[in-house]
């Protein structure tokens, strides 16, 4: 069984998790070349990653729905993680559409 305080700690690691993720998309270095082959990597790191956590929230709560013996606060952790990660990769996509069209409307 988890104590709320080990699911507290599990939360905040999960955010430490995205934080990270987010500063590596924010700070690139090296060549233009390089940097665009590091945020497609970034980028497609982050969407596999994204995808293992919705699986693991799904498998998570198809075996509480079935009656196994599973610990709800990890299963609802599971769950917010998943969810803040999708509203996370939403924004991103968003922010991208706004900048590819803004370049769009730039006069040359």
């Amino acid at each position: 069984m988890i104590t709320k305080t080990q699911g507290v700690a599990q939360a905040l690691e999960a955010m430490g998790r995205m934080d990270n993720r987010l500063e590596r998309l924010s700070s690139p270095s090296g060549s233009p070349a390089r940097m665009a082959e590091g945020i497609g990597e970034t980028l497609s790191n982050a969407i596999a990653e994204l995808d293992q956590s919705q699986k693991a929230a799904d498998a998570g709560a198809l075996k509480l729905l079935a009656g196994e013996p599973v610990d709800l606060h990890q299963v609802m952790l599971q769950m917010e993680e998943s969810f803040i990660g999708l509203n996370l990769a939403l924004q991103v996509r968003n922010r991208v559409i706004e900048a590819y069209q803004e370049i769009q409307r730039m006069q040359i």
